[in-house]
């Protein structure tokens, strides 16, 4: 498995990838890409932000985001928000 690290997705905000939900097909837009300080991890620590329709919701689990330029990569999200915007979720690399 690849290490993902910060240059992966840094200047991607606003595509959108494909995650294979248990209800179906799902989109979610990433929204930001943060470094974070003092990396313990050779990729470096950094934080995903990704935006949702606000149902069905995602469940706090690892899913498999396809963009249309990649293979699909596995990451493991927590759904931290909820508004008119719908569901915003994080996956943080430290």
């Amino acid at each position: 498995m690849e290490l993902l690290s910060y240059a992966d997705f840094s200047g991607r905000e606003g595509e959108a990838f494909s995650i294979a939900a248990p209800a179906g097909p799902l989109s979610l837009v990433l929204e930001s890409v943060e470094p974070l300080p003092s990396p313990a991890r050779e990729g470096g620590a950094f934080r995903l932000t990704f935006r949702g329709p606000g149902s069905p919701a995602l469940e706090q689990a690892t899913y498999a985001f396809a963009a249309q330029d990649s293979e699909p990569i596995d990451i493991f999200i927590v759904p931290v928000g909820r508004n008119e915007a719908g569901t915003a979720y994080e996956a943080i690399f430290s």
